[in-house]
């Protein structure tokens, strides 16, 4: 015979469970914000790994929608997190490849005037 406590045990588990799950509001604004981030994230034109963060992004995006839409707030709460995060990621990635190009730019830009200055010098 199964021990009554137990049994207990299980129903009050699952009541908290199920107390826990409903307590969690529609992640709206995290929606809204991963939404932002991924718009910012894509006004700076990702390329290379920085799209595929992007694309991260958007997946995990539709997944928290997905989740919202069935009611399962705290999971599209974590997935809207992590769209959030990716799109930051893309973005700093993005950020750090134009910057690197910045920075081979002008060090061609000064190389070719340490070559006229030595030309030019003798």
């Amino acid at each position: 015979m199964p021990c009554p406590r137990f049994g207990l045990l299980a129903a009050v588990l699952a009541i908290g469970l199920l107390a826990g799950c409903a307590s969690v509001p529609p992640p709206t604004a995290q929606l809204t914000a991963a939404e932002r981030a991924i718009a910012e994230a894509q006004a700076l034109q990702a390329r290379g790994p920085a799209a595929d963060w992007l694309t991260e992004a958007q997946s995990r995006l539709d997944a928290a929608r997905a989740a919202a839409q069935r009611g399962r707030h705290e999971e599209a709460l974590l997935a809207a997190q992590q769209a959030e995060a990716a799109a930051a990621a893309a973005a700093a990635e993005a950020r750090r490849a134009q910057l690197a190009e910045e920075v081979d730019s002008k060090a061609a830009r000064n190389a070719d005037l340490r070559r006229r200055l030595l030309v030019e010098g003798l």
